[in-house]
């Protein structure tokens, strides 16, 4: 096969567009490992689990990326003797090295989660993965790779793309983004319809466009003629830059004139028209453009609109739009679903929020032939106690209404009561309401892009709008068993690590 093969199979184009890494961990994480090693602790058995304590951007929840990244990782990874040469190189023990190669050979870990593209909650046990301990320590530095950065990615993107909804929205984060590929994959997960970043394409079956830049026109020394020759060389793509010298007064009637002109080529190319708007007050221009259009009978024309936009510039915008148009007789939501909002700089960069700040903990270790619950105690900051044992999570529903979150350990059954982890004297009796586990051991061979995008839109419907809104958005409680309280509570009081 050559070097460009765009698939639907999200495993698949990770392995074309990501080379696996050597030494994919931080260092730390290696040395203890060798130091269990060391210490005769290898066959131990442990956990690990993946969360956030905070939602990102300010909001109620995250959407969970990168989980088939790290399932690849841990699927082909192998201590071989080019990892050998690096660890040896970095000052790792031979009789270590020796036993990465030659007995423990692979990560093996055994891995749950939610899918790829499911809503993830503050505290909620995300990922957990279990195994032997050497395999356990070893996971952690590739998740928190894996995990973080699509997670937070994917979050952004997805809030974007709720702000725009049901305007198409479009990804051009190739010149600005810290890692584009990775930016624009997890933007097409989270359901932005097209990238302009022509690279991910060798791998993954994304649609990918792209327009014009000034610099187009600037070379011409004339709008109309610059229109007039794109449009005659790609009436396919008939999308025209009006803000070079004036939005309305000269980019706007150029852009009519070459539609007029070219309108049977660009038909006959079954080219869709559009305009694109790069500066300026947006709302205004975006209701004046469409005016327009429709004085010329040209209501199919597309607004495309960019500079610097986020959900919270889209959000204001669709605002004004909402309430001045019907003031200038236009309809509301025909003139909405004909804008494209094309965004690179701001979420592509996760502008607001450098990053997601998701951390692994050891939950569970064996001891004295035993799993037991581990618990980290912070009390110079309570936030960062962890939730101890190898547990998993369940989404509370009335009705319709998602209205909780009760985490358990996995060998319980379900229980019947549930306390709040803030406050253990609320309780609630969970008869009254629906129980959804969200675990599931994970294979991603088989998972395509249209699966996680789908998951997305379908995880996110149903939530509540007052979890959805983007300033002061209701959050979700979390509940604990009242097993795993009366554990977490006794190892708090007891200073009580495992």
């Amino acid at each position: 096969m050559g070097l460009y093969n765009p698939t639907d199979n999200l495993l698949e184009g990770i392995r074309e567009i990501f080379p696996l890494e050597l030494c994919p961990w931080d260092d730390y994480y290696t040395r203890m490992a060798q130091t269990d090693f060391l210490c005769g602790r290898q066959n131990l058995q442990a956990s690990k689990t993946f969360f956030f304590r905070k939602a990102p951007f300010n909001g109620s929840y995250a959407i969970l990326g990168g989980l088939t990244a790290f399932m690849r990782t841990l699927q082909d990874y192998q201590f071989n003797n080019d990892v050998a040469e690096a660890l040896e190189d970095q000052g790792y023990r031979k009789e270590f090295i020796n036993f990465l190669v030659n007995t423990l050979q692979r990560i093996n870990v055994a891995v749950s989660a939610p899918p790829e593209g499911s809503v993830i909650l503050p505290n909620e046990p995300a990922v957990v993965w279990e195994g032997d301990l050497i395999s356990v320590r070893i996971a952690e530095g590739i998740a928190l790779k894996c995990l973080n950065y699509p997670t937070l990615s994917m979050t952004k993107w997805h809030r974007v793309c709720l702000a725009a909804k049901p305007g198409m929205v479009m990804e051009f984060a190739r010149r600005r983004a810290q890692d584009d590929l990775r930016t624009s994959l997890y933007a097409h997960l989270a359901g932005v319809d097209i990238s302009s970043n022509s690279e991910i394409r060798r791998g993954f079956r994304i649609p990918v466009t792209g327009t014009m830049g000034h610099e187009f026109i600037q070379s011409f020394g004339d709008e109309f003629e610059a229109f007039d020759r794109w449009i005659e060389h790609n009436p396919d793509r008939p999308t025209l830059l009006i803000d070079t010298i004036d939005t309305l007064k000269s980019g706007l009637p150029n852009a009519i004139r070459a539609f007029k002109k070219h309108r049977e080529r660009i038909e006959a190319a079954k080219g869709i028209m559009g305009v694109r708007n790069d500066s300026g007050d947006l709302a205004y221009i975006t209701m004046e453009e469409r005016i327009a259009f429709l004085r010329e009978d040209m209501p199919y024309i597309r607004i495309f609109e960019t500079n610097d936009l986020d959900e919270y510039s889209i959000e204001a915008i669709r605002g004004q739009i909402y309430a001045e148009a019907p003031k200038a007789g236009l309809d509301t939501s025909e003139l909405i679903r004909n804008i494209v909002w094309a965004c690179g700089t701001n979420p592509g960069t996760c502008s607001d929020q450098s990053s997601l700040g998701g951390v692994a903990k050891l939950t569970s270790i064996e001891k004295d032939g035993v799993i037991r619950p581990v618990i980290k105690i912070a009390r110079d900051n309570p936030i960062k106690t962890s939730i101890p044992g190898l547990n998993r999570s369940a989404y509370i529903w009335k009705g319709d209404v998602l209205v909780g979150c009760l985490i358990y350990a996995r060998t319980e059954v379900l229980p019947v009561i549930a306390v709040n982890i803030e406050d253990h004297t609320k309780i609630i009796s969970l008869t009254e309401y629906k129980l959804e586990p969200r675990h599931s051991c994970q294979f991603t061979r088989n998972v395509t892009l249209k699966n996680v995008r789908d998951r997305v839109r379908s995880d996110t419907d149903r939530l509540h709008w007052t979890y959805k809104r983007f300033v002061k958005p209701n959050t979700i409680p979390l509940y604990l068993s009242p097993e795993l309280a009366k554990t977490r509570k006794n190892m708090i009081d007891n200073n009580r690590l495992i």
